[in-house]
């Protein structure tokens, strides 16, 4: 019988293929920003980015082949088109950067705590540290340029406290405040609006540029949505006499020309999605307050109705790269 000792568990695999489809989709988006960018500063974050999804690429081909394992397709050149007209502007460019290595560092934590084989743990801890660097310096570069979007701040409490009434927890009206927003609800909060806004700019920028018209009207139903939410994301910030996550005047330019595959712009949808689900199930789960426990659960709904009508015509096109799988051995016999 053959052993297992040495191969990779199906949980690092799974790992190793949602980085290699991310860092293919990254690669091919910050290949479009970089051929327009005018702000040097900027550029050279965007650039950085772009080489840390190439050697991430580089990185995973290699364990995939001393595996044996089929290197996955992801997004290659013919899903970009070079010498177009920029698509977005530079403040945008990089506030996506800084947006998406949030998330790049929260997969590769996870990833890393889940894996045993080295290369695995070496490749994740390479690919935090990296992108750490990759935050500091955007998040820097924001704080310079005055395009940062700090929550708001409070008095600092003078000692801890505890929580006196059950009331606290739950056991409040679906629609009602009856006591402030904590600061990890903050937090959520913002975070969640901050996701929206930058998904519906990328949104519009898709709509104006689809090849398909099917793929037009699914852009602009999902900008809708996103709209939506980030609205009723913003009401409750309001509700509670804080002002809502401000953000410079990001363009979307008026160019008809895509710098993009209808596929990649599709698969592009497909991660926002899977990101805004994940967001409001983490709120959703750290929120004390039965209001916001409510709204994340409707917004969650939204996100995945969308989410599986993206799937839909992804897969009608053949567009929808199938994640490895266990072999179905019921069926097969």
């Amino acid at each position: 019988m053959e052993s297992n000792k040495n191969k990779l568990t199906s949980i690092e695999i799974g790992s190793l293929w949602s980085t290699y489809m991310s860092a293919s989709l990254s690669q091919r988006v910050l290949q479009h920003f970089t051929e327009k960018m005018v702000d040097k500063q900027m550029r050279q974050i965007i650039e950085y980015a772009l080489d840390l999804s190439v050697q991430h690429l580089q990185s995973l081909e290699e364990i995939f082949i001393s595996e044996g394992h089929p290197i996955p397709q992801g997004f290659t050149e013919e899903d970009v088109n070079a010498g177009v007209p920029r698509l977005f502007s530079d403040t945008f460019c990089l506030i996506y950067v800084k947006h998406m290595a949030n998330y790049g560092l929260r997969n590769y934590g996870a990833y890393y705590s889940y894996s045993s084989d080295q290369r695995t743990l070496n490749f994740f801890e390479q690919a935090l540290q990296k992108t750490i660097k990759l935050q500091d310096q955007s998040t820097k570069l924001m704080l310079d340029k005055g395009v940062y979007s700090h929550a708001p701040y409070f008095s600092y409490p003078e000692h801890p406290s505890f929580i006196q009434d059950a009331k606290y927890y739950l056991n409040i009206g679906l629609f009602t405040n009856d006591r402030p927003l904590n600061a990890v609800e903050i937090r959520h909060l913002y975070k969640s609006t901050i996701t929206n806004t930058i998904g519906g700019y990328l949104l519009l920028g898709f709509s104006q540029v689809a090849d398909s018209q099917e793929v037009r009207d699914h852009m602009l139903k999902g900008k809708d949505i996103t709209d939506n939410q980030r609205e009723s994301l913003n009401q409750k910030i309001k509700k509670e006499n804080l002002d809502p996550p401000s953000f410079p005047e990001f363009e979307v330019t008026d160019s008809t020309v895509s710098p993009f595959s209808d596929k990649l712009m599709m698969g592009h949808v497909a991660f926002l999605a899977g990101i805004g689900i994940s967001d409001y199930g983490m709120a959703m789960g750290q929120s004390q307050r039965a209001d916001l426990i409510f709204l994340y659960g409707k917004l969650i709904t939204g996100a995945q109705r969308y989410a599986k009508s993206s799937a839909d015509l992804a897969i009608k096109n053949k567009w929808l790269e199938q994640p490895p799988q266990f072999p179905d051995v019921q069926r097969s016999q």
